[in-house]
């Protein structure tokens, strides 16, 4: 009996599971580098509430002092009749005073320019009114900067592919292109579009594709309502920014009447915004500020009226640390596949942040690898209990390998100070050569065959387009060895491939000499026999490399991290001058299909010389259609230094640039 009592007394004493303690590192790579940051911010208010902030709320926001938020963003409403634009005029002063950008967004114009003589829900602007509609936003912001604000952008229409129940107008994206290429000169501010609900690109590529309505484009803006993880390659093409404009995450509150959890929406929220700057964007717009779901909260589901919530805290260590500085390479090693991060550096060089968010009950002592040595930094983490806390780190001496801690349930910043260059950086991955090729297929987003690329599969031959299923370009995380990757595959009848060069558009020219073929390889579901094969225009093979991956993955998108890949190197000589063509060849499966991942793709050539075809000081060449950086990205125009460049007539050479 006693032993009974004892029992009991025991399940009734509190107790604490120890949380394990584990180890993670985290490199950072400043020489290859991503979009520039502009900043994060939120929306004051929707049309839905009949309330704007007050000086005292929009200084907490958007104020710089530790007490205050830092966000540097504030989106309006524009109403659709001109008396009620006086109602936002105090709101924009007081985020010019913080120094915030000001853009503003409609929901619907006027009722008689629209299809269905409504000025709520749905219809179209009627085309005989664009020049009306172009005008009356230029007259929003006239009349802003006549109450002693500049507004710095204007939206076209918020959420133009979304009937709503609310106000909203319905465009399509060549509609849209129509009325920037036409109208979009009479708009003195920069012109945001098209703020899709679901950053759908058939809404902001025809816009991107159209010359004319592409020059007057500023900002691809879009929203997270159902995006698919993806990057926004040809707006980086273009050299346009691209802006998360709009996200409301309450689903859990409103359906179920449960007030907000530290370890569901904290981490849920952190991981939106580190998603977004994961994939290329350069600002993170939050719904409205004053409420339950955002940075000031309204006394709601566990929320206080008008205290900063866990989301403001959150969003406040990018918008403070990260806004201003351009994403550079990282890389998690963590054998739990918990932790995800970022990372960036300043115009200056002399400051690196790294973001880490950790939604799991572990602790990590983290080894940074940093671009440089330090001596000192500072730590900024957000948990249940801490907000924003800041304290400072002392290394032992000089380093370039801090370690940090990393709590359980934490979201954690932390910025270094350079105190001298590293001379001992590792290579960046390459091979030692001249690279004349390179293809990381980061440049053209998931489901699709890039142009010069083509595969087979028992089902045909697939070329440049998009597809949703089957051989196509995928996409992960970011952080992993390989963002996008080419999956192919093969069934039971013949084997497949995968190929670069085939096309007679898009040869690859070689001189006689030595080479060398890197790429990585992945299985799907499976590890099968994967042969590299170099070979002449007629499909002649001339050197060829059994490659059977040693690990596999069996699902993708972008919270999937690829961090077992294996890399292979096929070196081969060619004696005769010629177009030659890149391919990976999967036998035939006797049961199912033999799958895998293709992806970082590098031709170096080893023979005297630089490699460079051409020296230049413009980018005035007609027959130049594709250009490259050294990173295997494309990008929109030649670079000062040195350029991979694929011609109209399919030939691949380097160009240096030169200032």
């Amino acid at each position: 009996m006693r032993n009974i009592h004892l029992l009991a007394l025991l399940l009734w004493l509190p107790f604490t599971v120890k949380a394990a303690e584990r180890t993670a590192g985290i490199n950072v790579d400043s020489r290859v580098k991503y979009q520039h940051v502009s900043g994060f911010g939120g929306f004051s208010p929707s049309p839905q509430w009949a309330y704007w902030l007050n000086d005292t709320q929009m200084n907490t926001l958007f104020g710089k002092a530790d007490s205050q938020l830092g966000l540097n963003i504030v989106r309006l409403y524009i109403a659709n009749n001109k008396s009620g634009w006086s109602a936002s005029v105090a709101n924009a002063k007081a985020a010019k005073r913080n120094g915030a950008f000001i853009f503003a967004s409609p929901w619907s114009p006027p009722a008689e320019w629209k299809s269905n003589g409504s000025d709520s829900n749905g219809g179209e602007l009627l085309e005989e009114h664009y020049a009306d509609w172009a005008n009356f936003l230029n007259d929003y912001y006239k009349y802003m900067k006549g109450q002693g604000v500049t507004i710095d952008a204007v939206s076209i229409q918020n959420e133009p592919d979304w009937n709503a129940s609310y106000q909203s107008c319905i465009w399509t994206g060549e509609k849209m292109a129509k009325f920037i290429r036409e109208y979009g000169h009479l708009i003195e501010c920069k012109i945001i579009a098209p703020e899709a609900i679901h950053f759908s690109k058939n809404i902001h590529e025809p816009i991107l594709n159209d010359p004319e309505a592409c020059n007057r484009l500023d900002i691809v803006g879009g929203h997270f309502y159902g995006w698919d993880g993806s990057s926004y390659p040809l707006a980086a093409e273009k050299g346009k920014e691209v802006w998360m404009t709009e996200y409301l995450i309450n689903e859990r509150q409103e359906q179920n009447g449960i007030n907000i959890n530290w370890k569901d929406d904290g981490f849920l929220f952190a991981r939106s915004v580190n998603d977004a700057m994961l994939a290329n964007m350069s600002a993170w717009v939050h719904y409205s500020l004053n409420r339950y779901y955002g940075c000031l909260g309204d006394g709601k589901y566990g929320t206080k009226d008008n205290v900063i919530t866990k989301r403001g805290y959150i969003l406040s260590q990018y918008a403070k640390y990260v806004s201003g500085n351009t994403r550079i390479k990282h890389s998690v090693t963590d054998d739990t596949g918990k932790l995800t991060a970022s990372a960036y550096i300043s115009d200056n060089g002399e400051t690196v942040t790294v973001m880490i968010i950790n939604p799991s009950a572990d602790n990590y002592t983290t080894t940074l690898t940093l671009p440089f040595y330090t001596l000192q930094g500072k730590k900024i983490v957000t948990t249940e209990n801490k907000n924003a806390q800041k304290s400072d780190i002392s290394t032992d001496g000089e380093t370039y390998n801090p370690q940090v801690d990393i709590e359980a349930y934490s979201v954690n910043t932390f910025v270094f100070t350079k105190s001298g260059d590293r001379t001992d950086l590792p290579e960046t991955g390459e091979d030692s050569g001249t690279l004349i090729f390179s293809d990381r297929f980061a440049s053209y987003g998931a489901s699709c065959i890039p142009e010069g690329w083509r595969s087979k599969s028992e089902e045909g031959y697939r070329e440049a387009g998009n597809y949703s299923l089957g051989p196509r370009i995928m996409g992960f995380s970011a952080e992993g060895d390989m963002q996008y990757a080419f999956y192919f595959r093969t069934g039971s009848s013949a084997f497949g491939y995968v190929s670069y060069g085939e096309k007679t558009g898009h040869r690859l020219t070689l001189k006689p000499g030595k080479y060398t073929l890197a790429y990585s390889v992945v299985g799907w579901k499976t590890t099968p026999a994967v042969k590299a094969a170099i070979q002449t225009a007629s499909a002649k093979s001339i050197k060829t490399l059994d490659s059977k991956p040693e690990n596999f993955i069996s699902a993708n998108g972008s919270s999937v991290r690829i961090t077992n890949s294996t890399e292979y190197s096929l070196d081969f000589e060619i004696e005769t001058e010629g177009n030659y063509l890149l391919k990976w060849i999967m036998p035939a499966s006797n049961s199912g299909y033999n799958e895998a991942l293709l992806g970082n793709v590098r031709l170096m050539y080893h023979g005297d010389g630089t490699g460079i075809g051409q020296t230049v000081t413009d980018s005035n060449d007609s027959q130049i259609v594709k250009i490259y950086n050294m990173q295997g990205q494309r990008v929109p125009q030649l670079q000062n230094g040195i350029n991979i460049v694929v011609r109209a007539n399919g030939s691949v050479t380097k160009i240096l640039k030169e200032r």
